[in-house]
């Protein structure tokens, strides 16, 4: 009996170091908590089109490559402010629903890879319309000042 009391505290313990996040397979530890909590800030912000609090959520030489398929070229911060905006203002609501795949985190940099359903509503002349567009997406993000901030992806 004595013999099985350190076994059953090994198991435990190796149990508990790979602990994930609930509903993924993500392990819970305080970087990618802290990379997911700027996703959720990025998320409330954008449900509630306050343009301002997603450009302050991102470093200050965010860029993207666009997506030249649809017409969209580079975007750098001051692009990207210009763009929620006129974006923003031109719906209104949005939902985003996210189902995080992969979290990984290596020293100031980190990714957040997730499947998106993006869902918003655009005034029309018969009323409001409600379209919807879903994709595997990425965002990067870089720790500036021990706080994480998107560098790019949105």
């Amino acid at each position: 009996m004595k013999s099985i009391a350190p076994l059953a505290c090994l198991v435990a313990a190796a149990c508990s170091s790979h602990a994930t996040l609930p509903g993924t397979n993500i392990q819970d530890t305080p970087q990618n908590r802290a990379v997911l909590d700027v996703f959720g800030r990025y998320k409330q912000a954008l449900e509630a089109r306050d343009a301002g609090a997603i450009v302050a959520l991102t470093t200050p030489d965010y860029s993207d490559p666009g997506d030249p398929a649809r017409g969209i070229g580079p975007i750098d911060h001051e692009g990207l402010a210009q763009r929620l905006k006129g974006d923003l203002s031109k719906v209104t609501g949005v939902r985003l629903e996210a189902t995080v795949k992969d979290v990984e985190v290596k020293g100031e940099e980190a990714r957040l890879d997730y499947f998106q359903v993006l869902r918003f509503a655009v005034a029309t002349p018969s009323g409001e319309k409600w379209k919807s567009e879903s994709d595997d997406a990425r965002m990067r993000f870089v720790r500036l000042n021990g706080e994480w901030k998107i560098a790019s992806g949105l």
